[in-house]
């Protein structure tokens, strides 16, 4: 698989209520509450809270509106240091106003992601952790959050290339901040990218698809070796708990 440009508008939220009144999720909006409401029970019987991602593919984005417009282009975002005039005009300014137009006019471009801390006492050379990324096909997100009692507390962009090899998905990205009405600007001033290279498990009770993932991403590592250090990640650097 050729490299495909990978472009994600983050939005975090925040708990509002404590630890301590963990409980299911309000329905709202109906689909869009069935499979966060399972996630949520699970996690709410676990006595922690924790941050959650309103995801948008900005990519998808931008090919709807070329293909709305008649446009013949590929209707790819151009990657790299330089920035085109395309790409400014979707990394807007986030304010609440903003935030509630976007998400009531594309609806369906929108995920919310949990991620939940990586595996204690793991002894395997990866990160083993529960992931949850549920699409909002219908309704309002942020007044699902609103429901849900979470507060959008900060936006941040991923922009760079993702490809898949066998089994392992592979995204090269570099992290960008949104700040007032100025253009997101990367997180690190180098500009440098960070690779991940990560597989899913359907089933996390069956020992032998872990084991397999692990061996897959070990020989992958071994292949980089020289060129690129693939490590796994401090573990409580990938803490999403509401402290």
């Amino acid at each position: 698989m050729q490299p495909q440009p990978f472009h994600e508008k983050h939005l975090i939220f925040k708990p509002t209520r404590p630890a301590s009144s963990a409980r299911a999720p309000i329905q709202v909006g109906g689909s869009q509450a069935v499979g966060v409401g399972r996630d949520m029970m699970a996690l709410g019987g676990q006595g922690d809270l924790f941050y959650l991602h309103l995801v948008r593919d900005l990519v998808s984005v931008i090919d709807d509106q070329t293909n709305d417009s008649g446009d013949g282009g590929d209707g790819d975002v151009v990657m790299g240091e330089g920035e085109t005039e395309n790409e400014k005009k979707t990394l807007p300014a986030t304010t609440v106003t903003e935030l509630q137009e976007e998400t009531n006019t594309a609806v369906t471009k929108w995920t919310l992601q949990f991620r939940d801390i990586p595996e204690a006492g793991n002894r395997r050379p990866v990160t083993l952790r529960l992931m949850a990324d549920t699409p909002i096909t219908a309704g309002d997100p942020m007044a699902f959050m609103k429901a849900m009692e979470y507060t959008h507390i900060s936006t941040h962009h991923l922009q760079g290339h993702r490809w898949t090899q066998n089994n392992i998905s592979l995204i090269l990205i570099r992290p960008l901040l949104s700040s007032g009405n100025k253009n997101s600007r990367p997180l690190d001033p180098s500009g440098a990218y960070l690779l991940t290279a990560s597989i899913k498990v359907q089933d996390g009770t069956k020992p032998e698809q872990i084991s397999r993932g692990v061996r897959e991403l070990v020989a992958l590592k071994d292949t980089l070796k020289g060129s690129i250090d693939l490590e796994p990640a401090d573990r409580l650097a990938l803490d999403t708990r509401v402290k």
